[in-house]
């Protein structure tokens, strides 16, 4: 009896010893891969981003809170690269040269996104995104497919909303004595009038003749006003009649007829003298001596506490876009879905699935909370009587750099992108409501599925473009006439133009 007692003793350390090397070696191989020997808990994968950036710059490092609360929560190590939005692409294409792009891009270019497409460069996102009911949300199935082959996704959109719209000084047409015209009556005539006014009648009251009605971007696309081309039937880009795509270009009586308004409103002095050179607003609208802005909501406040130093009660007030023949008006709509998010097709399927399992949280309400707003007791905390306030950290590094990550990456489909639980709550509804009225007057471009599937316009396009808008901007200067818009339609036609509406056209036609 002893014996065999002695013989199942040592059996059993013996088994106990295999199984502690055997646990040993199981524990060493989950810390390798960072499950910590924790069978649940999902191995930690870093995911590399490359995020264009804009005015202040990303965040300086990869250790900012929202960052590590993502680390956490997803058991992965986030580390984005935030480069400045002006040779984004530069960097991105030598990094691409290099056979290694980053995991996660944002793609701001069409024509560099359909040229990748092509080349197979990123992940087809369509057989999962069914097990992802936020992520799938943010769009509408044609923005999904908007720049894709059929049947294949390999971008998430970007949702896009229409935000600027006509301001006028409200000051001003009380002190002129103007009623605000309201939407029903507001058209492209009375605008003149009043923008005239702002001219010839001192509504600053200084004795000088240093106001004007309106100012223009002259390097900009529809001049940065595209309230005013709207009204004279003229395309946003291109649009679709009777089942073809035409673009604005060829549009010689629309053409004419815009240009006529805007070469007596240079000439009479309604239109800022400066505008050929102007490449923004800001300073215009600020110094107080433009009747009508482009502007949104959140702008037009910032605008107006400016103007308050300098005359006080100064004020722009939002209208709706000023009517044409027929009713025709609008308001710049961009399309959700010609910015994308996308994935590498280097990403292993394990990756690719952490990544959409973050990518909808993302855009749920819980991420929305938490990437816009930012953490509480960091970057904000309810004072005494239960309300929202920023931190001092966040004051000291300034609203909104909580919120990169919702802004300048990826977000869902809500109006509020720009209101923090913070926000006044007068103003947080004000912005909102701004927003949607801006979406009231759809101006949109309907080449935007098509355009960059023309090879001549990629080859092209843009010389032709700047070419067109160069004796837009001299018929409007007044030093040519407006007959000879007709000239420079020709010459964008037999130039390459006739060959991109054959093209966008055949684009159209497979897939309309």
């Amino acid at each position: 009896m002893k014996r065999m007692l002695s013989i199942i003793l040592v059996m059993s350390l013996v088994f106990l010893a295999a199984v502690g090397c055997s646990s040993a070696g199981s524990e060493d191989t989950g810390t390798a891969s960072g499950t910590n020997g924790d069978k649940d808990k999902p191995k930690k994968i870093k995911i590399d981003m490359m995020i264009a950036s804009w005015k202040g710059g990303g965040w300086p490092d990869n250790n900012h809170p929202i960052i590590k609360y993502i680390d956490d929560k997803f058991n992965v190590d986030l580390q984005i690269q935030w480069v400045p939005n002006a040779n984004f692409y530069e960097k991105l294409n030598v990094i691409a040269a290099s056979g290694k792009l980053p995991d996660v891009m944002r793609i701001d270019s069409p024509s560099q996104y359909l040229k990748w497409v092509e080349e197979g460069v990123f992940q087809d996102l369509k057989p999962q995104l069914a097990q992802y009911p936020h992520l799938q949300s943010i769009a509408k199935p044609e923005e999904w497919a908007l720049l894709n082959p059929k049947d294949q996704i390999f971008g998430i959109p970007i949702y896009a909303t229409a935000q600027n719209t006509i301001y006028v000084r409200k000051d001003w047409l009380d002190k002129l004595g103007i009623p605000v015209p309201t939407p029903d009556t507001f058209t492209i005539d009375q605008f003149y009038d009043m923008a005239k006014a702002f001219t010839t009648q001192d509504p600053d009251g200084n004795g000088k003749n240093d106001t004007f009605g309106f100012s223009a971007l002259g390097n900009a696309s529809l001049l940065g006003m595209p309230e005013l081309f709207a009204p004279f039937g003229l395309a946003n880009g291109w649009k679709e009649e009777n089942g073809k795509l035409i673009p604005m270009q060829v549009q010689s009586d629309e053409w004419k007829a815009f240009l006529t308004f805007m070469s007596r409103a240079y000439k009479e002095g309604v239109l800022d003298k400066d505008f050929v050179t102007n490449t923004n607003f800001n300073e215009k609208y600020a110094q107080g001596k433009v009747g009508f802005a482009d502007m949104h909501y959140q702008f037009s406040q910032q605008t107006n506490q400016q103007l308050q130093t300098i005359a006080p009660g100064a004020k722009f007030v939002e209208l709706a876009p000023p009517m044409g023949k027929d009713g025709m008006r609008g308001t710049s709509t961009p399309t959700s879905g010609t910015i994308k998010v996308v994935l590498s097709k280097d990403v292993d399927a394990e990756k690719r699935d952490r990544i959409l399992q973050l990518f909808d949280w993302w855009v749920s309400p819980e991420g929305e909370d938490i990437l816009k707003n930012g953490i509480e007791n960091i970057h904000y905390k309810k004072d005494s009587s239960g309300a929202y306030e920023m931190t001092d950290e966040l004051k000291a590094e300034g609203e909104g750099r909580q919120s990169l990550l919702w802004n300048w990456v990826l977000r869902n489909n809500s109006n509020t992108f720009n209101t923090y639980k913070w926000s006044d709550p007068t103003w947080a509804k004000e912005m909102e409501q701004s927003i949607d009225n801006a979406g009231k007057y759809p101006y949109k471009n309907a080449s935007d599925a098509y355009l960059f599937s023309s090879n001549t316009y990629l080859e092209k396009g843009t010389a032709l473009d700047e070419s067109f808008h160069k004796t837009v901007i001299e018929i409007i200067a007044g030093k040519k006439p407006v007959e000879s818009i007709d000239e420079a339609i020709k010459e964008w036609k037999s130039s390459g133009g006739d060959q991109i509406i054959e093209e966008v056209n055949a684009a159209y036609t497979a897939n309309p």
